[in-house]
């Protein structure tokens, strides 16, 4: 399985919202699962990339081409050039079975919503599980939940998503898409 991991790329991210995120990779590595993710070796994007890395796991990068120099000298199994935001989650949408959002800024956010827009538009169906470590994202589900409530979110957006508070639910939500992903090949 494939994971495209979506995720902050600041250094300033604070430990706590790291927390976790090596328990995830493991259970990758474990299961000889491989992420897709940009070229990063801070924020939470580093954390997983370089848990995947020491473990010797599968990486690709796919990066917008303004960024190329922010993954030149990363180690990777390859390494995608994008012209843009969008280009990268289609691309990595069609490529993968699963989306892991760590804790993030903007970008993430925007990824976030981009994927909830192509899963909508039938583009894909990947699971969208959202690690809420520490409670970085309780603000987000609690705005997600009133615009649902005022109705300018729709629920078939929103049932995609995945609310995970422990890496254990993380990880229990994972080997759920393996299972289901082994069905469908028999």
């Amino acid at each position: 399985m494939k994971v495209f991991i979506c995720g902050s790329v600041d250094p300033r991210i604070k430990p706590q919202y790291l927390e976790g995120i090596d328990k995830i990779g493991e259970n990758l590595l474990q299961n000889h699962d491989g992420i897709m993710c940009v070229g990063s070796k801070t924020g939470s994007i580093g954390a997983m990339y370089t848990k995947m890395i020491e473990g010797d796991g599968h990486v690709d990068i796919i990066v917008p081409t303004p960024y190329a120099h922010e993954a030149e000298g990363m180690i990777a199994n390859s390494i995608t050039k994008v012209d843009t935001l969008f280009i990268l989650q289609q691309v990595a949408l069609r490529n993968t079975h699963a989306t892991i959002v760590l804790p993030g800024g903007n970008g993430t956010l925007a990824e976030l919503y981009m994927i909830t827009d192509s899963i909508k538009s039938k583009f894909d169906t990947d699971i969208v599980i959202i690690y809420n470590a520490n409670g970085f994202y309780n603000h987000l589900k609690e705005m997600n939940d009133f615009m649902l409530e005022a109705g300018t979110l729709n629920d078939t957006q929103y049932k995609y998503f995945t609310w995970c508070d422990t890496p254990e639910e993380v990880i229990a939500q994972l080997d759920k898409t393996r299972q289901e992903l082994m069905a469908e090949k028999r």
